[in-house]
């Protein structure tokens, strides 16, 4: 019987190419025990950007690594190092919005095009997490809120960064034909996120009509659409999706 990769042979691996980075990705999900799955997000990084490697290509696609949700303490170990991983990312977006510069834009696109398909994934497997029981304990749905808003923000901040700091100091610090070159149709990709960002929130919010929590010692109720700092409020939702709509925006128009 052989013996389980190393977690560091597997972040090695997924870190030589995206193809690779997808494969070894849905491996850990599919095929790993909760722990292993949580030191994997620990220590994981991004592909190297190199030259062969088409930035403009599809999407990496994750979603085989949905179905492999157990539970909700499990999903909720996970999501720590998952949510450890983002905001890592999140503050190399910001470091390469402080150095603008075209070599530096290509690890900027493999940050974005990798923080969408995990925000993704994410919330698939939250909705598989949902479809699974009836019933929640008050701290059971907090956690349910929690891996939802961890992946919403998670996409916020980044486009805060791509959309904001970054695409303003690239427009003023970099050749601009070389800009349009590196950023070609990039802004479809993050539309396409947006897109299934709304359509992810809509089916989260039709299975929450469906479900029940049961506090101890009272009525069963609706699961409230407010966890303090929730996105799921009328409110807050569209405080955020103001927000994301109008960074998307800034990055279409800053080459127009």
């Amino acid at each position: 019987m052989s013996k389980p990769a190393t977690i560091s042979s597997l972040v090695r691996i997924a870190a030589k190419s995206e193809p690779e980075f997808q494969d070894v990705v849905v491996q850990v999900f599919n095929e790993e025990p909760v722990e292993r799955i949580a030191e994997f997000f620990d220590r994981l990084n991004i592909p190297r950007s190199v030259e062969g490697e088409n930035l403009l290509d599809p999407l990496l696609d994750l979603s085989a690594a949905a179905g492999s949700v157990t539970n909700l303490d499990d999903e909720k170990v996970i999501h720590a190092m998952v949510q450890k991983y983002s905001e890592r990312h999140e503050k190399k977006l910001k470091w390469h919005a402080q150095r603008p510069s075209i070599e530096g834009g290509r690890n900027v696109l493999l940050l974005m095009r990798h923080g969408m398909a995990m925000v993704d994934v994410r919330l698939h497997r939250l909705r598989n997490l949902l479809a699974k029981q009836d019933e929640y304990s008050p701290d059971e749905w907090s956690t349910a809120r929690d891996l939802m808003n961890g992946a919403y923000l998670s996409f916020r901040n980044m486009l805060n960064q791509l959309g904001g700091q970054w695409i303003d100091a690239m427009c003023a610090e970099v050749d601009r034909e070389e800009l349009e070159e590196l950023l070609g149709n990039f802004y479809e990709f993050i539309d396409a996120t947006i897109r299934k960002l709304e359509a992810h929130r809509a089916a989260i919010e039709e299975r929450r009509m469906e479900l029940t929590v049961v506090p101890r010692d009272f009525d069963p109720v609706k699961p409230p659409n407010y966890f303090g700092g929730d996105i799921m409020g009328r409110g807050p939702w569209k405080q955020f999706w103001n927000n994301i709509e109008d960074r998307s925006h800034h990055f279409r128009q800053a080459l127009a």
